[in-house]
């Protein structure tokens, strides 16, 4: 589709060919749209498809099509080739823009995965536009560098890696993590965006999908129209390490909260304090307690730690809906009762277990992210937080085993040593001084615990015909909030943020904090 033109359906070209961790590693930038299902291409063939074929994508009727793309990038002989599965929510009018790009977030999670929950948001802008779902390379059905992880609720609370099933996983799929970076995968977007005929494409990334976005604009700068960019993730944002500074003003506003709702302060009149001692009081001695499994009804036996308390408050700030729990479960956890949580923490982990792709999000934070965290910012960084430094740590020893060399040999005030793996990818990244002149509405939740507005404000420098919006009451991810899809919808008809009425966003708010639970009470 040419931008401004028509044409049936996308056009191929000869490029074509058919077609164990902790449950904290898998939730740092994903956007947790819902679950997943299988979905099933008729008459795809891979290796030998030549055009996209009619689909069914949980329920939602597209087309599906595998893209071959060279999987060394760098590489100036002959290297492997990686097939790159994608859907195609074809325009239903005849005339036909500029398509919309989605970007996952994660790093590792399937785009296509989400289809059935993002097909609505994207229904007005499929009168006149396709929407494309790229699963990036490590991801769902693009090779995904998938390690088994134990369905155990015992594993959702872990403090550590497992280290050697870690290697053995990255032994067995035999691949090089230097070839599936942010830089590769944004240059993947556009031979598919060649490959289907688009003349420009316009990227709604989420969380993590941001940060490719960004990197597909710089790369590729004629070929961007617009972006809509939620939950940003911009270049200067170091994964794991900014995230205690940001889980911790995610959980003041929850404490704070609390104090403004009469009903709430009354059952926990001091509970920033009450959590603050817990915490303590779990250090000294982790909490032991036989529960029945939310799922089967078993008992289990499940320890409690500091550091697995703090990674499941966590992880339940992502959602409003989850976050009006906390205070009545760290008032349960202070009681001795752990069931209420383990009930909260494997309703969220069922699903991110099953769509983010471990491998992928070592493979891109271990060169993009972790070298540039030095010691003393970690210090620094964990003594404003409650999540411990012990959560970076444990990273940084996955990044060795992962990459084959330690991350701590590169993160350090000295800065990267040129030559090395981290320092190929950081010079991929585009700098965050970078002036990138589209159009952007760059969309923050106010209560996001991982990506809050401070780095969407961050990203609005490099973006200056970019309307920065802080969505009320919403946390991390805000696509389906309110009137955010019709302020997406017209951003990218129009291709200007200027003058987009963003009033319909007023008055939003969060879920009430429950009391107890049967819920926040009258």
């Amino acid at each position: 589709m040419r931008s401004g033109g028509a044409s049936a359906r996308p056009r191929l070209t000869g490029r074509w060919r058919g077609s164990t961790s902790r449950f904290l590693a898998a939730t740092f930038w994903a956007l947790g749209l819902g679950g997943i299902g299988g979905f099933a291409c008729d008459g795809a063939a891979p290796g030998r498809t030549t055009e996209p074929t009619a689909c069914d994508v949980r329920g939602v009727s597209a087309l599906c099509g595998e893209l071959q793309v060279p999987e060394d990038r760098a590489g100036a002989g002959p290297t492997a080739r990686l097939q790159l599965g994608y859907v195609v929510l074809p325009a239903h009018g005849a005339r036909r823009e500029s398509p919309v790009f989605f970007l996952a977030g994660g790093p590792g999670q399937s785009a296509t995965q989400l289809t059935r929950e993002l097909a609505p948001l994207f229904e007005e802008l499929r009168q006149e536009r396709d929407i494309v779902l790229l699963d990036q390379r490590g991801t769902g059905r693009s090779g995904r560098l998938h390690c088994d992880t134990p369905d155990e609720l015992t594993e959702y609370f872990r403090e550590d890696f497992d280290l050697e099933a870690l290697g053995a996983c990255r032994a067995r799929l035999g691949k090089n993590p230097a070839h599936y970076s942010t830089a590769a995968a944004a240059d993947d977007l556009d031979e598919l965006r060649a490959a289907l005929g688009y003349d420009t494409i316009n990227l709604v990334g989420a969380s993590y999908g941001t940060r490719l976005a960004l990197s597909y604009a710089a790369r590729h700068p004629t070929r961007a129209r617009a972006l809509v960019l939620d939950g940003v993730a911009p270049p200067a944002m170091r994964l794991f390490l900014d995230a205690l500074p940001d889980a911790q003003r995610a959980l003041d506003l929850v404490f704070e909260r609390c104090k403004r709702a009469p009903a709430c302060a009354a059952r926990s009149p001091h509970l920033a304090a009450d959590f603050k001692a817990l915490l303590a009081r779990l250090a000294e001695e982790p909490l032991t307690r036989t529960i029945p499994h939310p799922a089967t009804g078993k008992s289990v036996e499940l320890t409690l730690t500091r550091a697995g308390l703090a990674g499941a408050i966590r992880v339940l700030l992502y959602s409003p809906e989850l976050t009006a729990l906390v205070p009545h479960l760290i008032r349960e956890v202070a009681r001795g009762e752990l069931g209420g949580l383990a009930a909260a923490v494997h309703a969220v982990a069922r699903g991110t277990q099953a769509t983010v792709s471990l491998g992928l999000m070592l493979s891109v934070a271990c060169a993009e992210d972790v070298p540039r965290i030095t010691d003393a910012e970690l210090d620094e960084a964990a003594a404003r937080s409650f999540v411990p430094k012990s959560s970076v740590l444990e990273f940084r020893r996955a990044c060795e085993v992962w990459l084959g060399a330690s991350p701590s040999a590169v993160a350090t005030d000295a800065g990267v040593p040129s030559g090395t793996l981290a320092d190929g990818a950081l010079r991929s990244i585009p700098s965050e001084n970078l002036i990138i002149s589209i159009p952007a509405l760059i969309l923050s939740g106010e209560l996001d615990p991982v990506t809050p507005p401070r780095w969407g404000e961050q990203a609005k420098a490099g973006l200056p015909r970019g309307l920065h919006l802080v969505v009320p009451g919403a946390a991390h991810g805000t696509l389906s909030v309110g009137c955010v899809p019709r302020l997406m919808t017209e951003l990218i008809r129009r291709g200007d943020a200027q003058g987009l009425d963003a009033s319909c966003l007023e008055g939003h708010t969060p879920p009430p904090l429950f009391l107890d639970a049967l819920g926040p009470g009258p």
